[in-house]
């Protein structure tokens, strides 16, 4: 039986498709041919509809929305694009509020320690409870987030996370300190798995990579913001005052979020993007859903990112002999780092496999980490190495997120608990080595607990080489089916 090209087929159900697929290429038409058979009308639609979805279940995950960035930013918003770039925003101040509001306290540990009479192991302690209760909670927020408005869900975390930066204000003591800061952890369990996903479901392609990047850039924005002004304030107003006027911006946070950005944007979105069908794909593969390195990794660079941001002040006070102000400007100069490292992740992450990079910012975390920790009597050197160390391990973060999204491809039943696991991973990874950080920095200093970091970002490169590699050779099986 004679068969024709597909762009030759003058049905009006074959003109849809070809113009869709003709779009989703950054608006250029495909080098290649489809072939159908022809056959009546009335059973072409049914054939074209399998074929078109197949094509589309195969490129979903490897096809760019555009060539080059400036060809993506050069593309003509649709409507959808439009919804995902507001949902992106939102987000974005979102994770900022998050971020910036989890770190408050820690960017006051100087302070705290000689104002309440705290041991670095009871600041260890603080930090570690903290993320265990976030390892708790975020499994279950993505899970009760499936299929609700997240816009209220973001909304409800951080009404919590105001709530308890409030209660800051009545603490008096070790314990009491305690059960804000577990409250706070409740709060900012909300932000990751929902948060995160949502910009999953709204982006796909090269725009996915940018997306990640840009929401992750925020959160370091926001922690930058509160580690270049907590100190400012706290000499200015008091610790009552700092802690109400942080509180605020979390009310304000929550309006911005349920009063100008309306549910049906957010129902928009799942139109589009990286959403797909509910057709499982791989996520239930491996341990706890997903394979084994994302557990670890995501542990890692957690982990590291909590040890950093909540002793690094505290190891500059006592070998570089800086008060906290200026501790805190040496800390904010390496989330300054961070923020440039996590927006520009998505240019660098079309020049390199994302993997492939993913390898290069581990070792280079693991190498900046040595550096800081060994020539620690050059405040130059240290300020440099540190600078070196935020923008590569904030680019661990969106660089996995992408990496993820594309394994989990067109599956939508399972991507909030998948996020929801990582991000349990990331702060098992806060909670046991700033736990096991604020022992060994009592028992063998801080030097110790940093040089131990360095050595766990190099099995994370390791980790990533291998998953590289693996990953090639199953796109080299699936090329030669």
């Amino acid at each position: 039986m004679p068969v024709k090209p597909l762009l030759r087929v003058r049905t009006s159900t074959l003109r849809r498709h070809v113009c869709f697929l003709g779009r989703s290429g950054a608006g250029k038409s495909f080098t290649g041919m489809v072939f159908v058979q022809e056959v009546p009308r009335q059973e072409s639609a049914s054939i074209v509809d399998d074929s078109i979805r197949r094509q589309l279940y195969r490129s979903s995950i490897r096809q760019p929305r555009a060539s080059s960035p400036r060809e993506m930013e050069t593309q003509p918003p649709f409507p959808v694009q439009r919804v995902s770039n507001r949902i992106l925003y939102i987000v974005s101040m979102n994770h900022a509020v998050n971020d910036g509001s989890v770190y408050l306290l820690s960017s006051l540990f100087p302070v705290v320690i000689s104002l309440f009479g705290l041991s670095v192991l009871q600041v260890g302690i603080l930090v570690g409870l903290g993320y265990l209760v976030s390892v708790i909670f975020q499994p279950v927020v993505g899970r009760y987030s499936e299929g609700r408005d997240s816009r209220k869900v973001l909304a409800l975390g951080i009404a919590i996370i105001s709530a308890a930066i409030a209660s800051f204000v009545l603490a008096t003591d070790f314990l009491t300190l305690l059960g804000s800061a577990l409250l706070l952890r409740v709060g900012s369990s909300f932000f990751h798995p929902v948060g995160v996903s949502a910009v999953s479901k709204a982006y796909g392609g090269a725009r996915l990579g940018h997306a990640m990047g840009f929401q992750s850039a925020f959160g370091n924005l926001g922690i930058l913001l509160v580690f270049a002004s907590s100190a400012p304030l706290y000499l200015l107003l008091g610790w009552k005052a700092t802690f109400l006027a942080f509180a605020l911006v979390g009310v304000v946070d929550v309006a911005v979020t349920l009063l100008i950005f309306g549910t049906s944007q957010w129902n928009a979105s799942r139109g589009g993007g990286n959403r797909g069908t509910d057709d499982p794909v791989k996520s239930h593969q491996g341990w706890l859903g997903i394979p084994f390195f994302f557990i670890a990794t995501t542990f890692i660079s957690g982990g590291s990112y909590s040890v950093i941001l909540n002793f690094m002040n505290i190891l500059l006070k006592d070998q570089n002999h800086l008060d906290v102000f200026f501790a805190n400007v040496v800390v904010s100069a390496w989330i300054a780092s961070a923020f440039f490292g996590a927006i520009s992740t998505g240019m660098w992450s079309r020049v390199l496999r994302p993997t492939l990079l993913l390898s290069f910012v581990y070792f280079a975390t693991a190498a900046s980490i040595f550096a800081f920790t060994f020539l620690s009597a050059s405040l130059l050197l240290v300020i440099m190495a540190l600078l070196v160390n935020g923008f590569a391990i904030s680019a661990t973060y969106p660089l996995t997120y992408t990496e993820l999204s594309r394994y989990l491809g067109l599956d939508a039943t399972t991507r909030g608990r998948s996020f929801g696991t990582i991000f349990s991973a990331q702060t098992v990874g806060g909670s046991v080595l700033g736990l096991t950080s604020g022992y060994l920095s009592d028992t063998f200093g801080l030097p110790f607990a940093f040089a131990s970091l360095g050595v766990l970002a190099l099995l994370a490169t390791g980790l990533t080489i291998s998953w590289e590699r693996a990953t090639l050779t199953r796109e080299k099986k699936d090329s030669e089916v």
